[in-house]
């Protein structure tokens, strides 16, 4: 085997997206088929099989007619872009081994310029035919395929946890909402962790034509932080929400509710996820007026899908929190609670949503509030309609 070299997520050249296309759909299929061949060695690939190439009329690809359910390899079959060389694959990091690495790179050599990118939740890596490119926590200080390999099967190391500088908290705050370009003055790193996040931010910014980052940019640092350093901060932040702008709130409540949601999973007792449920809350009855009535009432909803399963017990948590604000005077609080159990799947959610419009007859001009709520009652749904709180005044 050639040798493969080791380095870093952000190293990758640039494309230049205004020049012309540089591939073909037929060029991206006939290396998405390739890459489907070396990942069925391994494990199941799909969900849509290969694209018959052999068929001259069609100007559309024609996938057969293989579907695999919940496959071991995620290969996305929607062509990126006509311009990067890239096949796109989700899988769970255990996946991924020195064989499978070297042996996509052995197939490669067959496609100078062409990469695989594997997105693995907490890290990244990349794939082409002499090198792979690495990024996240995961894969700090990897210099070997054996060490990337290694690192894949097992969990992530963290550590102990470390004390949080005020000018990390600002970092944090920054990046949560876009707020970073060229012009910003990074600080000086506090530890390992804020030094890899300052680098990655640095060659993020740099890459960018117009040198700004967004919101969306965080999920590629957010992993690098230690669990317990998300949690502070965003106790940090719970406590100061009431001081922030609207527009600074819609910005950063899709970075908030992630991290909320993953540090509520990772809680290591019932008192950590009920400390941070209940400040949530807290923050959420104060901010009211601040944020959108949707995001209020949608606000646990959301959260809960990002979620996904919660234990037992951090159920019972949320639960208890969520029956407790029911009964709240202000209706939007209500709204979120009886949402948020609706997600939950309470077995009652049909008597909690009678017995709160009974309470509320005012919400009976609202049409669409009152056909959601009868649709949770029969359990026909448990999320809720954006469109439902027109006009906007309609629950104050």
């Amino acid at each position: 085997m050639h040798p493969i070299r080791i380095g870093n997520y952000f190293e990758t050249p640039t494309t230049n997206y205004e020049q012309p296309s540089l591939i073909t759909w037929r060029e991206f299929y006939n290396f998405r088929n390739q890459v489907l061949r070396i990942l069925r060695v391994f494990g199941t690939a799909g969900p849509v099989g290969e694209v018959d190439l052999t068929v001259v009329e069609e100007d559309e690809p024609c996938f057969s007619s293989e579907i695999v359910k919940n496959p071991a390899f995620f290969v996305v079959d929607d062509m990126y872009n006509e311009h990067d060389r890239i096949s796109i694959v989700e899988c769970d990091p255990a996946n991924i081994d020195a064989v499978v690495i070297e042996s996509l790179c052995a197939m490669m050599l067959m496609f100078p310029g062409w990469r695989v990118s594997f997105s693995l939740g907490d890290s990244g890596v990349l794939v082409s035919s002499d090198a792979v490119f690495v990024g996240g926590r995961r894969f700090w200080d990897c210099n070997s395929v054996l060490e990337v390999s290694e690192r894949c099967q097992k969990p992530v190391e963290f550590g102990p946890s470390e004390p949080l500088p005020d000018s990390m908290n600002s970092l944090w705050r920054n990046t949560l909402v876009g707020g970073i370009d060229r012009t910003t003055q990074l600080p000086v790193a506090a530890s390992r962790q804020w030094a890899e996040i300052i680098r990655s931010l640095d060659a993020m910014r740099t890459l960018r034509k117009d040198g700004c980052l967004t919101r969306f940019d965080y999920d590629q640092v957010r992993d690098d932080l230690h669990p317990q350093t998300i949690r502070e901060l965003l106790l940090r932040l719970l406590q100061d929400l009431p001081a922030f702008s609207p527009e600074i709130l819609t910005a950063a409540k899709w970075n908030i509710q992630k991290d909320i949601g993953r540090t509520l999973l990772g809680s290591a007792s019932n008192v950590e996820a009920r400390e941070l449920t209940t400040k949530v809350w807290s923050s959420l009855e104060s901010t009211c007026d601040k944020f959108g009535q949707n995001e209020i009432v949608n606000w646990w909803a959301d959260t809960l899908h990002r979620v996904k399963e919660p234990s037992d017990w951090l159920k019972n948590v949320l639960e208890q929190e969520m029956r407790i604000r029911v009964s709240h005077s202000n209706s939007l609080i209500q709204l979120s609670a009886i949402f948020g159990l609706a997600r939950l799947g309470v077995t009652d959610i049909g008597f909690l949503v009678n017995r709160v419009m009974m309470t509320r007859p005012e919400w009976s001009n609202n049409a669409s509030l009152v056909n959601w709520l009868r649709k949770l009652e029969s359990g026909k749904t448990s999320y809720p309609d954006r469109s439902m709180l027109n006009p906007p005044n309609a629950m104050r």
